[in-house]
């Protein structure tokens, strides 16, 4: 008897040296992490060897963290993130539109990111796109890869138009004229080319185009004191640009940028506005045609500087995330410049954060890029309201109302107006 409490003395004594110690260790995080990132990319053709490579360079920097991908189609992932979120089965990581962005932070489901990748990092995104990100001051979410609604054009169609295929448009009033001689064309099959694409479809990213077109003509949806002002000279003078392309035929009329990349791949559209990875749908379609693309920076409008909605994949934390600092890692390891040089290589866009680009001269020399390498200067910042994909929506209904709709500008404004109020008033 005296010798088994003897033992269970020790085993007593032991405890704190072994169960204790490993709640401990367990408590500081120093056991095995998966990292559930929710990802819409990582299903796309092409990326999928990419995505692999990053999971394994990330693990092998990180041992004992895991990347988990939990991909959905891009018109799913928001949908699944909530689902998971409600559920309390939040992913840490998440792939996010910029469109849905305002609706994440305002259900509190992300984390501020500005404390966990410290000020070196938030401080060396350009400005204006950091001005866009946030919201009360405070950062939520990072583009990974960032556009503005750029101009593609067909240097070939150019020549066809007797254009010069290495003059682009700056200006809309140009780009009309351009449209007027493009839209004489046929191709081979004596189908009609359209001169100027600009997206009308009912789909949020649809509106961020129309809302472009409103900012390069001096407009937009609020005035300086955050007040709905739609009802102004510029965003009139942009619908009724948008009526003129519709009745000269110069574009397809309520467009998605589907649409519009599959006219330009097969030559049936000489310009349009996209933002610069949509490309990579048009050349999956027409590999010959990269030879033929030009890019340049959005439009101005009488003479107002140009102006564009800032186009981005962000990546967000989850605010329920147990692993906040182990995500934040993966951020900053995703976006460092080694990281997004093997990313641009497989797909367009433009960089974000001014450390990307001193460190790419490959980038900076690419003729694909190079044209739109100030894009920072036309990013306008948007409203952080949780109803902005809604207004995005109201925006293309007003497109389509001055268009296939045959409404005046002045009643689509009168319309629209009475709707954002309703929404951000």
């Amino acid at each position: 008897m005296k010798k088994l409490s003897m033992i269970l003395l020790m085993i007593l004594i032991a405890l704190p040296l072994s169960v204790f110690a490993g709640a401990e260790k367990e408590a500081d995080g120093a056991g095995p992490v998966t990292l559930t990132f929710a990802s819409w990319s990582i299903q796309e053709k092409g990326a999928q060897d990419y995505f692999t490579e990053l999971k394994n360079d990330f693990e092998a920097a990180n041992p004992g963290v895991t990347i988990e991908y939990a991909g959905y189609p891009y018109g799913e992932l928001k949908k699944q993130v909530l689902i998971m979120a409600n559920a309390g089965q939040a992913p840490d990581i998440i792939q996010c539109a910029r469109s849905w962005y305002p609706s994440f932070v305002a259900g509190g489901y992300v984390a501020e990111l500005d404390s966990l990748l410290g000020p070196e990092y938030i401080n060396d995104v350009y400005p204006e796109i950091l001005e866009d990100m946030q919201v009360d001051g405070k950062t939520y979410g990072i583009p990974w890869k960032a556009s503005p609604f750029v101009l593609f054009y067909n240097k070939d169609l150019f020549v066809e138009a007797g254009l010069d295929p290495e003059k682009a448009p700056e200006t809309y009033e140009e780009a009309l004229e351009y449209a007027e001689a493009l839209s004489s064309l046929k191709d081979a099959d004596g189908n009609a080319v359209y001169g100027l694409g600009q997206t009308t479809g009912a789909v949020p990213v649809s509106g961020g185009a129309v809302l472009s077109m409103f900012f390069s003509y001096g407009g937009g949806i609020v005035d300086d004191a955050g007040n709905v002002d739609v009802v102004n000279e510029g965003n009139r003078t942009a619908l009724e640009t948008l009526k003129a392309m519709h009745e000269k035929g110069y574009n397809p009329d309520g467009a998605k940028l589907k649409d519009l990349r599959n006219l330009f791949a097969i030559g049936r559209l000489g310009m349009y506005f996209d933002q610069l990875w949509g490309m990579t749908g048009a050349y999956a379609i027409n590999p010959d045609l990269r030879s033929a693309v030009g890019v340049t920076t959005p439009l101005s409008g009488n003479g107002q500087p140009a102006g564009s909605t800032l186009e981005a994949h962000l990546i967000l934390v989850s605010e329920d995330s147990a692993h906040k600092e182990e995500a934040a890692k993966f951020i900053t390891f995703a976006t460092s410049p080694a990281q997004m040089e093997k990313y641009y290589a497989i797909t367009p866009f433009l960089l974000p954060r001014q450390s990307q680009v001193a460190a790419a001269p490959d980038y900076t020399s690419d003729p694909g890029i190079a044209p739109v390498l100030n894009y920072p200067e036309t990013i306008r910042s948007v409203e952080k309201h949780p109803e902005m994909e809604n207004v995005f929506l109201a925006l293309t209904t007003a497109a389509q109302a001055v268009t296939v709709g045959g409404m005046s500008a002045d009643k689509a404004l009168a319309d629209l107006e009475k709707e954002l109020k309703s929404m951000l008033n």
